[in-house]
């Protein structure tokens, strides 16, 4: 029979921190692991000791040349790792080495930081061949009290032949003129996302009417959700916050399909193997349309007999996906799959030698989290916080455990469109994950701690920290409800 009981009440749950700390390796962040991490802090630390020393001693003095040349080294250990070039940030006065935050490293090297921000620049971008050269040229500008333009200490540098660093003017981490693009991105994922309702709709109807569908229009709307997917991730994966469609069912099949795309590519799959999956995403759940609606959209709990015949839909759906015959076989093979469990305790029964494809549980992983973050007739939707704990505690049991993780890396803590109440009692909405500290994305406020709603939403970064203690000036508290909240369309907002 089915488990109506709200799956985050069974059992205590993983806290947001422990569960950022056990996804926190799976996200794909220039420094994710703890060897890539320490050359960044031993960046800053020798950029800091060689700043401090040049304002102690001459610059001919054998700790100012030793700071330099450690510098230098700490830059080229990090070029070792595959990159081309790194950029120290200072935004709001914390310190980023390229979008990773160092929220200790921003009170510890507060003297670097106002040296930095005294001269107009918030980036010192390091070049492939950065030599002590360039790093005693570097030292001897943040020692120069006259300087405090841009400008000017873009010249100095170029005067003392510093041809392997660079500088940038305030920045909000992100260009300026992608604010444009990506409202440009946001509309063309949002056109694909309602062609992709019509396509799905059509291809219900077909169904229900026992004819045979065309794929190529599914085809076209995973190749553009793909196309969208490379070009602006954030705005792709936004559309899952879309809830308000009358039809349940194709907007779940949407939202699986770009959820599991984006899980895909987050695993590093191949651009002809995310068009696999993304195809099979659409179409796991199709047997679903043989399925009396009276038994799908009943309230109370299923009798063993409805129940059955509700667990029935993923032959049914591999059943009618053979009869096509389509060229790719996937489809098939996720829909008969994808209620299976990675401990293979799910249904239909099957040998117990046989295991279940990537694919499937790439999908089963989304299909529970949309499900389970979507408000329906006969059920309340969970808040997407605990949507993911329960997806983690069910790891290495209903879940592939390294899948889990990354989808938790890649959602974040608190997923796009998550509605959130901040401890100063502003509600916001979470506008972007950052990957680098899945527990303070980027949000948009909306609703003062009174109660007034921000003529226009602003924008705050909660990485940012307090120059004197290092900790965040804002943190969430807990999520929420968008209808608690009083918005009824959370994209509009990402």
């Amino acid at each position: 029979m089915s488990d109506d009981s709200r799956p985050e009440d069974r059992e205590e749950l993983e806290s947001p921190e422990e569960i950022a700390a056990q996804s926190a390796s799976s996200a794909r962040v220039p420094f994710s692991t703890p060897g890539r991490l320490a050359k960044a802090k031993e960046l800053l630390r020798t950029l800091a000791v060689a700043h401090t020393n040049s304002g102690l001693y001459p610059v001919t003095h054998p700790l100012v040349a030793q700071s330099i040349a450690e510098m230098a080294g700490a830059v080229n250990g990090i070029f070792d790792l595959g990159f081309e070039s790194v950029t120290v940030n200072v935004y709001k006065g914390t310190l980023f080495v390229e979008n990773q935050v160092f929220p200790e490293e921003s009170v510890t090297y507060r003297k670097l930081v106002e040296a930095v921000l005294s001269m107009g620049v918030s980036a010192l971008a390091f070049l492939g061949g950065f030599a002590a050269e360039d790093g005693a040229a570097l030292v001897d500008l943040m020692a120069e009290e006259k300087i405090h333009d841009i400008e000017a200490a873009q010249i100095f540098l170029e005067q003392k032949g510093a041809t392997s660093v660079t500088l940038a003017e305030t920045t909000t981490l992100e260009e300026s003129d992608r604010e444009q693009r990506g409202r440009e991105n946001k509309a063309r994922a949002r056109e694909t996302y309602d062609a992709g309702m019509s396509v799905m709709k059509d291809v219900e109807t077909q169904t229900k009417l026992g004819k045979v569908f065309d794929v190529e229009p599914l085809q076209r709307i995973v190749g553009s959700l793909l196309d969208s997917l490379f070009t602006d991730p954030a705005a792709v994966l936004g559309l899952t916050a879309i809830k308000g469609h009358d039809s349940y069912t194709l907007n779940h099949s949407i939202n699986v399909c770009i959820l599991s795309l984006s899980l895909g590519a987050s695993l590093g799959l191949d651009k002809e193997s995310l068009h696999s999956l993304g195809l099979s995403a659409l179409l796991y759940d199709l047997g679903k349309v043989r399925i009396p609606e009276d038994i799908l959209n009943k309230q109370g709990p299923l009798t063993g007999d409805e129940w059955q015949i509700v667990k029935s839909h993923a032959e049914e759906g591999a059943d009618l996906l053979k009869r096509i015959q389509l060229v790719d076989q996937m489809p098939m093979i996720v829909a008969f799959e994808h209620h299976m469990r990675h401990d293979m305790q799910g249904y239909p029964e099957v040998p117990a030698s046989q295991e279940q494809h990537l694919f499937s549980k790439v999908v089963a992983l989304s299909d529970a989290y949309d499900a389970m973050t979507t408000r329906r007739p006969f059920r309340r939707e969970i808040r997407p916080d605990k949507a993911l704990a329960v997806l983690m505690q069910g790891r290495g049991k209903a879940y592939d455990p390294s899948i889990t993780k990354a989808l938790v890396a890649m959602l974040g803590i608190y997923p796009m469109g998550a509605v959130v109440k901040l401890d100063d009692g502003v509600t916001a909405v979470v506008f972007r994950v950052n990957n680098d500290d899945l527990l303070h994305p980027r949000v948009k406020l909306l609703v003062d701690s009174a109660g007034r709603w921000y003529e226009v939403p602003e924008v705050a970064d909660l990485r940012i920290v307090d120059p004197s203690t290092g900790t965040s000036l804002r943190t969430i508290t807990e999520c929420l409800p968008a209808s608690e909240a009083g918005i009824d369309d959370v994209w509009q907002y990402l």
